[in-house]
């Protein structure tokens, strides 16, 4: 698998052959910041990892050619983290997202741009939140026959999950898919919202979203603890349920499996 580590907002270690072509953009002045670009030219996978040693800034791009699927892996620990992704995808192209945070806060922007017919994004995304974290995400059918797929888990430990999602489909636009799927566990007392909008000018679409917020359900808990269960691990179990789901990266799932068993043993 192609493998590239970033530091702060600068890449350390790179390994990826020649099915991606990579160019960085260092900041010449203050209020820019470090872009790396991707053109993903044939089908092939690739685990970006994001350690944020200090608080930074960062962007990254995405350009995935005709007929092509991209399976893309993200896991971010650290510090502070101010972060765009910008994803182009074309004609016929697939690009399969499997993502966790783990960063003290984070401010994060997604752009998804389905530019040509049959363009498709399935988006996974998983997070423990202790602080701030903001996500905003702008998905863009800009043409007919396009799909998108996006699932966001948050499980609220100390700190407060803010989502804003928005699609939009243009009148034009006919037989597009979207679909919005997000949940937060709270455990605190500390707000957390999740503003689903979808923007949609053509009747022969489907879409559709789900925003979820709350605590495990009290009967789940209950029945655990009747089968002689702790509460704390009756949340291991819960919460290992629901961030794991869909994950289907060894390296992502160890990662959270470590951090569920951190908070819950």
């Amino acid at each position: 698998m192609n493998k590239i580590i970033v530091v702060n907002d600068e890449i350390e270690k790179i390994s990826i052959n020649q099915d991606i072509k990579i160019e960085t953009h260092l900041k010449k002045m203050i209020f820019e910041i470090n872009t790396i670009d991707f053109e993903v030219k044939k089908n092939t996978d690739l685990f970006i990892t994001i350690d944020t040693k200090e608080e930074c800034k960062l962007q990254l791009n995405f350009n995935v050619l005709n007929n092509v699927t991209f399976n893309l892996y993200i896991l971010t620990t650290g510090c502070g983290l101010k972060i765009k992704y910008n994803y182009n995808l074309n004609l016929n192209s697939v690009l399969n997202v499997c993502k966790y945070n783990r960063v003290k806060t984070v401010k994060e922007m997604v752009v998804a741009n389905l530019n040509n017919e049959f363009a498709t994004i399935n988006y996974i995304f998983k997070t423990i939140a202790k602080q701030k974290e903001c996500y905003d995400y702008v998905i863009n059918h800009n043409s007919k026959n396009t799909i998108s797929y996006f699932k966001n888990n948050g499980v609220n430990l100390s700190g407060n999950i803010i989502i804003q999602i928005s699609s939009f489909i243009a009148k034009e636009m006919t037989d597009c898919i979207t679909n919005q799927n997000n949940q937060i566990i709270n455990l605190t007392e500390e707000k957390c919202e999740i503003r689903p909008i979808l923007y949609i000018d053509n009747n022969e679409v489907e879409a559709n979203h789900s925003a979820l917020i709350g605590d495990f359900d009290t009967e789940e808990l209950f029945y655990l603890q009747t089968m002689g269960i702790s509460i704390k691990n009756a949340y291991n179990l819960l919460i290992n349920g629901f961030l794991i789901s869909d994950i289907n990266n060894e390296a992502i799932l160890n990662k959270i499996k470590e951090d569920i068993d951190r908070y819950w043993r």
